[in-house]
């Protein structure tokens, strides 16, 4: 949302900077209770089946932030995928069954940073994909849309594979 908030303002209008600073900040609120809850989660059913569920279920809140015009909307909606960062909790978990003890902190150290070297990477092409591949006013709407699409198509690649 961050490189996308003042195409945002202007779409809609009465968007403030205030609104865009809420956002941000409800976005996090979940975080800490959406890992203990994808803790547990993956202790009954398995990293492969949490992350897949936790990925379509994100998918809807993202499509009703992509496309949402309310207030109520945009915040429910973001509150929501503030989850997402749950998923770190499955990455981690994984890491850790794949490699040895010995190598497990290095290897968690390097998981890390590609995630928040794919926060970078998506905060410089979003803005592209909403002025440039979408256009128009609507532009950063679907560009947002288009990371639940990518998801949803993850989701479909794991389960095939």
């Amino acid at each position: 949302m961050a490189p996308l908030a003042t195409t945002m303002m202007d779409d809609m209008g009465w968007l403030t900077t205030q609104h865009i600073a809420a956002l941000g900040i409800i976005n996090v609120a979940l975080t800490i209770p959406a890992r203990i809850v994808i803790g547990s989660l993956l202790d009954r059913f398995g990293p492969r089946i949490v992350y897949s569920s936790l990925l379509v279920v994100m998918s809807f809140p993202t499509f009703i932030f992509a496309f949402g015009d309310t207030w109520m909307q945009l915040m429910i909606s973001r509150l929501l995928l503030g989850s997402i960062g749950a998923s770190f909790v499955v990455g981690i978990r994984m890491v850790s069954e794949w490699f040895p003890p010995k190598h497990v902190g290095f290897a968690e150290g390097i998981y890390g940073g590609w995630g928040n070297f794919g926060s970078a990477a998506a905060a410089m092409l979003l803005p592209w994909l909403a002025l440039t591949l979408f256009g128009g006013d609507q532009g950063w709407r679907y560009a947002v849309a288009f990371t639940g699409v990518v998801t949803l198509c993850m989701v479909l690649f794991s389960t095939l594979t």
